[in-house]
């Protein structure tokens, strides 16, 4: 996962929103300590983030299509001894 993604940058955005909301709309907080919260609630959610997406994996390959029962099945591609004619 990448520091600067999105959905990282939302997640401590989330984290440390009372701390914005505090610097930004009432002025109750310094921005260094907003800031300081923000860059340490990205660390956090990055490596915590990091961690589910390494033990969820990527997604497995879907499943090969049945064919129908009226198809013949496919015929392997072997090789013939000199001599034999190809069905």
């Amino acid at each position: 996962m990448n520091l600067l993604s999105p959905t990282v940058l939302g997640a401590a955005g989330v984290c440390t929103s009372p701390a914005l909301y505090q610097t930004l709309v009432t002025g109750g907080v310094p921005l260094e300590v907003a800031m300081t919260r923000y860059l340490v609630a990205l660390v956090l959610c990055w490596v915590a983030i990091s961690l589910v997406a390494a033990l969820v994996g990527e997604p497995p390959a879907p499943a090969a299509r049945a064919t129908d029962p009226g198809d013949p099945a496919p015929v392997p591609d072997v090789e013939r001894p000199p001599g034999v004619p190809a069905e």
